[in-house]
């Protein structure tokens, strides 16, 4: 089959999000903005001391910016946990003063559902971001951001974003109203992206179809995106040996295998404050002859640093689908082993 009929095929997949993006984020927007301005002061408002951010392997990441922005903009307590070491762990700040938002877009996740079941047992208010409303987590959860569409991490990703922000707005930072208003108008970049990065990516994506082993890496507000690319899609979808690390720590020991391996490396670069050391880690990794592919924010003019994840998501998934196809994987919904039950048990559970 040609190249261009698989990636028509491909447009209709699940994983490749990126042609609905701008049109569903919109309608998102519309849809939950005023429930989520009343979730923000429904918690300013009342007594409650806590936030714990829960999900699994690509919604964890989605959640990964609520912390972030609340940490950067608040002094309210909130923590990021993978679902297993939530339930395992078992958070002492954890109780009825305590909501727990809880991502999954099957809505049946095994370790989700079980952090939300173990916060429902500590009455702690849970909020599930799931696509659909009549999932088991749908059915479950105290409240429920029901999303209606296959934009698995952008729309997750933006309700995090216009509930922290929101939240940062009530502790005077005028900075969040610029973010809301920027993330506002990135439906109509995010359509005018799919078609533009297409032919880019193909190219990208050609050059690095004989690489079988590669680093993802990404600081900031990009860490969330650049794991879930390096740590689930690239390898998940391509097949092939991939890894994620934060950029700024690969000078702590990992840069000493160059001296004997060359993988290929994609980076992730900001135009926030990360910027200077994930230009001089690029440097270091292109001097030692390494493959590199950067997909840099400050390509995308007039958006705010902080709505990187938003900017790259289109670009990388253009790569990711154009490298899947190449490599002779033709379907981008078949999996080996994930949604199969050979991983996830319990009654309702249907991932991983």
């Amino acid at each position: 089959m040609e190249m261009e009929s698989l990636v028509s095929k491909a447009v209709e997949s699940t994983l490749f999000t990126a042609p609905i993006l701008g049109k569903d984020l919109q309608r998102f927007i519309e849809d939950k903005s005023k429930l989520i301005q009343e979730l923000a002061n429904e918690f300013m408002t009342g007594n409650f001391k806590h936030i714990f951010w829960v999900g699994a392997g690509n919604s964890w990441m989605n959640l990964y910016s609520g912390k972030y922005l609340l940490d950067k903009f608040t002094n309210i307590n909130n923590d990021l946990y993978n679902s297993f070491d939530f339930v395992t762990r078992e958070p002492y700040r954890l109780n009825e003063k305590s909501w727990v938002f809880l991502a999954s877009f099957s809505g049946g996740t095994e370790d989700t559902i079980e952090g939300l079941r173990y916060a429902k047992s500590k009455g702690a208010k849970t909020i599930a971001i799931v696509n659909k409303k009549d999932s088991l987590m749908g059915k479950e959860a105290d409240i429920v951001i029901d999303y209606n569409s296959k934009a698995l991490y952008i729309l997750p990703l933006a309700f995090v974003y216009l509930f922290a922000l929101e939240i940062a707005k009530s502790y005077n930072q005028s900075e969040a109203i610029k973010i809301i208003n920027n993330l506002n108008s990135l439906p109509k970049f995010l359509e005018d992206q799919f078609t533009n990065e297409k032919d880019k990516a193909k190219n990208l994506a050609n050059k690095f179809l004989n690489e079988d082993t590669i680093f993802t890496m990404g600081s900031g507000p990009l860490y969330g995106i650049a794991y879930k690319f390096g740590l689930t899609v690239f390898m998940e979808n391509m097949r092939i040996m991939t890894s994620f690390m934060d950029t700024t720590e690969f000078r702590h020991g990992p840069a000493e295998m160059l001296e004997r391996h060359k993988p290929a490396f994609v980076i992730l670069k900001g135009t926030d404050s990360t910027r200077d050391l994930v230009e001089r880690v690029s440097k270091i990794v292109e001097n030692q002859g390494c493959k590199l592919l950067v997909f840099d924010v400050k390509d995308y003019p007039n958006v705010h640093p902080l709505l990187a994840p938003f900017v790259l998501m289109i670009p990388l998934q253009w790569f990711a689908v154009y490298s899947s196809l190449m490599r002779g994987i033709t379907d981008l919904d078949e999996r080996v082993l994930m949604g199969r039950g050979v991983m996830g048990k319990g009654k309702g559970v249907t991932w991983p």
